[in-house]
């Protein structure tokens, strides 16, 4: 179903010069914005325009490779082409950030953007000095680890401003193998940050609804679409699935425990002058049934996300252990 997906894994450390302060503790939509910024200041050569589409250095430019990907009816069925990275933001909760207790979080970059990682690089290091956060606090960049054999090894010395063997990656066929060591009928997925799933019950244009309490079904839903749209952007072709069916098969999936917690969140957008809901639920939900075709995308889920706003850091699920199980809780086992 997923062979054709692959993607990489980093995690990045930002060490204050003194301390950056952060307002609530949902951190992915602020640095998903600074490095957008960040990104632009050192790659748009026509900064003029409000937008990328008329600019006749898009098919070259960095921002848009890997920030503001534009299609140009290139791939068809797709209405907008997704961002070929995640930022999976810190989940301690902290407001503040020290010398002594530095930022860090992970990003993924999906498919060829996994070359674009020095695109990555630089703009995070050309942040440190305009700083982040409430106060602008700046800082340096102090590491980068990529996840290779489910450990994390430096790829960076920030000493010499040096990147080696960065690319370590995480392939369908691997997402398959550990699927093949699941051997239950019931698993929990752990919902870590705000997650926002739509459902259009009826396929008709602008009836999409969003769902607080969602079932099986409505997951595997957006999951399919998602993974798909990242699979056929930047790995080389779609899933090998059959959309409805699959589908179908998963509302035969039942829930049978929930515990969500609805939590409010806005963004404001700099560019258009408005404010983005990104509310979402939090909180764990037990399924059981026939999981066994349907644990690739959830595995592959955990990487990338579900649901609306996954380029931000929402929609962060784990998968959790269960005593009817016998596949063991290692998310990040490669």
């Amino acid at each position: 179903m997923i062979e054709r997906l692959y993607f990489s894994l980093y995690r990045f450390t930002f060490r204050p010069n003194f301390a950056i302060r952060f307002f609530g503790q949902w951190k992915g939509s602020v640095l998903r914005g600074a490095f957008g910024s960040s990104l632009r200041r050192l790659a748009c050569l026509n900064r003029d325009q409000e937008t990328c589409d008329a600019c006749s250095m898009q098919e070259r430019c960095a921002y848009t490779l890997i920030f503001n990907p534009i299609d140009a009816g290139k791939i068809k069925r797709l209405k907008n082409l997704p961002r070929g990275f995640v930022i999976k933001p810190p989940l301690d909760g902290a407001t503040e950030y020290t010398s002594a207790t530095p930022l860090r979080f992970e990003m993924v970059l999906v498919g060829d953007r996994i070359r674009g990682l020095p695109y990555v690089i630089v703009p995070f290091k050309e942040l440190g000095r305009f700083g982040i956060g409430l106060n602008r606090g700046r800082f340096s960049l102090d590491g980068i680890e990529v996840l290779r054999g489910g450990r994390y090894d430096s790829i960076y010395d920030p000493e010499t401003n040096v990147v080696s063997n960065f690319e370590a990656q995480i392939r369908g066929e691997d997402l398959l193998k550990r699927s093949e060591k699941f051997r239950g009928d019931r698993l929990t997925l752990r919902f870590l940050t705000p997650t926002r799933v739509r459902y259009n019950p009826t396929g008709r244009k602008g009836e999409s609804r969003l769902v607080r309490d969602p079932e099986f079904h409505h997951l595997v839903r957006r999951l399919r679409d998602r993974i798909n749209a990242l699979s056929v952007s930047y790995c080389g072709g779609p899933l090998e699935v059959d959309f409805s069916g699959l589908a179908e098969r998963a509302t035969k999936v039942m829930k049978v425990h929930s515990n969500l917690e609805w939590v409010g969140m806005r963004r404001r957008s700099r560019t258009q002058e408005t404010y983005h809901d990104q509310s979402g639920f939090i909180g764990e939900m037990t399924f059981e049934g026939d999981l066994e075709e349907f644990l690739p995308l959830l595995l592959a889920g955990e990487y990338l996300h579900v649901g609306e706003d996954a380029v931000f850091g929402n929609g962060w699920y784990e998968i959790g252990e269960q005593i009817t199980s016998r596949f063991l809780q290692t998310p990040r086992s490669f």
